[in-house]
């Protein structure tokens, strides 16, 4: 890692944590210096990083100011901020979901068109390995992801291949929280089995809607779970 690099990491994580607050101005470039005892060119080289990462903005003869990264950020900001705080607040959850039912509903209709037999065979032995790992957290979450994936892909939509690719580190933190709750393993199971069953008829009417009670069954039990704990947020373990 290079001193660069750590200066971003350490600025981001500040910038995520609020120590520099939105819209606040960073120390000047002279201070930075000083606090990382680096370069110059290490410290911009920090800042611009910092910058196409969607955290902060330069403004000429001003300075360098942080952004609204959880409103006004991409999908790589997002990602940057979970792991660094280890939670998704309520709301950005709820969006999510709402994403996936638009795009997921519809690559499932759209996969029962284009499956063939040994797509099917695939998807049959991940869900063999969901109900043999019943009681590992971890496997499941890989199980899941390979699952929708291949849908995803069967689907032929390369934009919405690209964009769920993208959002994998979000998809995993929120499934892995998911299969920590009581039954939510089996209610999976079974869902997944109604939505393959579909697919090997080549049913995209019937797929489409399975999809969409796996993602509701998802969303009903998470948002449940973080009503019971009397947060606004969903903490990884």
């Amino acid at each position: 890692m290079t001193l660069a690099d750590r200066i971003f990491e350490g600025m981001r994580n500040d910038i995520v944590i609020g120590v520099y607050p939105v819209h606040s101005r960073l120390p000047s470039e002279r201070d930075l210096v000083e606090k990382y005892n680096a370069s110059r060119f290490a410290v911009r080289e920090a800042i611009s990083r910092l910058i196409q990462s969607g955290f902060v903005i330069t403004q000429p003869q001003s300075g360098t100011y942080v952004v609204d990264f959880v409103h006004e950020g991409s999908i790589e900001t997002l990602v940057q901020v979970l792991r660094i705080r280890r939670t998704i607040d309520a709301e950005t959850m709820k969006s999510l979901m709402q994403f996936r039912l638009q795009t997921e509903s519809q690559a499932a209709a759209d996969a029962a068109r284009h499956i063939q037999d040994s797509d099917i065979e695939y998807l049959t032995d991940i869900l063999r390995r969901k109900r043999e790992n019943a009681a590992s957290v971890e496997k499941l979450v890989e199980a899941d992801y390979l699952f929708h994936h291949r849908i995803i892909l069967l689907s032929g939509n390369r934009i919405t291949q690209l964009i769920f690719k993208s959002f994998q580190p979000v998809y995993m933190f929120f499934t892995e929280f998911f299969y920590s709750l009581d039954d939510a393993a089996a209610s999976s199971l079974r869902l997944n089995e109604k939505l393959l069953r579909a697919l090997t008829v080549r049913d995209a009417a019937g797929a489409g809607k399975a999809m969409t009670e796996i993602l509701k069954n998802g969303e009903r039990k998470v948002l449940a779970a973080i009503k019971r704990t009397g947060s606004k947020e969903l903490y990884l373990p």
